[in-house]
């Protein structure tokens, strides 16, 4: 498993590619990667509307790399279980360090 796929510097910090399932019965993140999809895997409680889900992975994956919710934010696949999350203030290889322990 190379979480580097699915992780990429950005001159702000660091881009992460993900897969989410909504509305699971239980809220793990990451819960996985894909390696096909090149994507780490989310299971979020919240359900797709309103933005329910994108607010609860955002929340969750700041929390899990120690940086203000303010810092994350959704880069594309707004409305798709496929999205591309920024990161600011923190590295790509800082990222995968901290990720690589939680799967």
């Amino acid at each position: 498993m190379d979480l580097h796929e699915a992780v990429d510097p950005h001159p702000r910090g660091c881009v992460i590619r993900f897969e989410v399932v909504a509305g699971s019965s239980r809220l793990v993140v990451p819960s996985g990667f894909n390696p096909w999809r090149r994507a780490l895997q989310a299971r979020l409680i919240e359900e797709p509307s309103e933005g329910r889900a994108n607010r609860q992975l955002i929340e969750e994956l700041a929390r899990a790399l120690g940086v203000l919710k303010s810092e994350v934010e959704v880069l594309s696949g707004q409305k798709s279980a496929r999205k591309v999350l920024l990161v600011k203030g923190i590295a790509a290889e800082q990222a995968v360090s901290i990720l690589g322990t939680r799967i």
